[in-house]
């Protein structure tokens, strides 16, 4: 039952945003009682810290492989993983400032992940650097800004989508992945860049 209240809650936060879902609703939509929904999640900040744990724990796979040699479609594939998160739990990025600042437990946890992630990034561009994938750091590259305009990017892409919607304004209709390869591309060194074009003709953009 507990997976079926998290389900159906995914998909009404999804529809609607959590803001404006009510735990009665999440009830009424299981046809069940709101004490019994209580029983199983006494609120929605708890119904809230179970799905975001699931979020979390998928997360975790988006790690640096060890005593491999990594390709560029490592950084690709960890990206696309995060925009397939993102599409299945629209809700927590659209509703990202409102989560924040209504649920402080959430938000401390979101916060420490993410510093993880960053200096997780953070191994795999010193990587690239000295595979010679990327240019080194100098006065006028600072790779950690990189990672951080990455994160933005990635973290609202799909919140920005409904606030520039306009039909004749084509700059934010390519896909997620598209747009990340955007802000990386200009620190591919030759060898990057024969590496990118290779990797283009195996594998197609996706165009979400």
């Amino acid at each position: 039952m507990k997976n079926k209240i998290k389900s159906k809650a995914i998909t009404l936060f999804n529809a609607h945003g959590i803001a404006n879902v009510s735990m009665k609703q999440v009830a009424d939509s299981l046809k069940m009682s709101a004490g019994n929904l209580g029983y199983h999640y006494k609120n929605k900040a708890a119904l809230l810290a179970v799905i975001y744990a699931d979020m979390y724990e998928e997360t975790l796979d988006y790690i640096l492989p060890e005593n491999t040699y990594i390709t560029l479609f490592h950084f690709e594939e960890m990206m696309l993983k995060f925009d397939d998160l993102q599409q299945r739990y629209c809700f927590f990025f659209n509703d990202l400032v409102h989560i924040i600042k209504t649920y402080p437990a959430i938000a401390k946890e979101y916060e420490a992940s993410n510093l993880v992630r960053f200096k997780d990034a953070r191994k795999l561009i010193n990587y690239y650097i000295e595979t010679e994938r990327l240019v080194p750091e100098n006065d006028f590259v600072d790779y950690n800004k990189t990672i951080y305009t990455i994160w933005m990017t990635s973290t609202f892409w799909q919140s920005q989508k409904l606030a520039i919607h306009t039909a004749s304004y084509t700059t934010n209709k390519c896909g997620a992945i598209e747009m990340l390869w955007s802000i990386l591309l200009p620190y591919l060194t030759a060898k990057g860049l024969e590496e990118y074009q290779q990797l283009r003709k195996f594998v197609k953009l996706p165009t979400n």
